[in-house]
């Protein structure tokens, strides 16, 4: 559905207007304007830029997919990170093994 709050060519609503970076999230909603539409407090978590604007149930179902989607590379991301540091850690624990750097005393 395209009401009259809605443009084809439209940005996608994480996209801020200001610095043009993907991090801007609903932060309020402050009217129920019709059935399906909603007045949204906007901010972009990069510049701060602060907007409100009537977006539609589709477009907010699309903002949190892609919302959910970013989350989910972020986690991965950090999941490589850490095992990362552990495949660092068991190096020099290794390393220090290999030199006598260990003793038992030590545990």
């Amino acid at each position: 559905m395209h009401g009259p709050h809605h443009r084809a060519d439209a940005p996608d609503l994480e996209s801020c207007p200001e610095c043009s970076r993907p991090f801007v999230v609903p932060v309020a909603l402050l009217d129920l304007v019709d059935e399906g539409l909603y007045l949204l407090a906007l901010e972009c978590k990069n510049c701060g830029h602060l907007a409100t604007g009537v977006h539609e149930d589709a477009e907010l179902e699309a903002l949190e997919a892609r919302m959910g989607a970013a989350t989910a590379e972020i986690e991965s991301a950090l999941e490589i990170v850490e095992v990362s540091r552990f495949i660092d850690e068991l190096g020099g624990f290794s390393r220090a093994l290999e030199q006598d750097l260990v003793l038992p005393e030590d545990f």
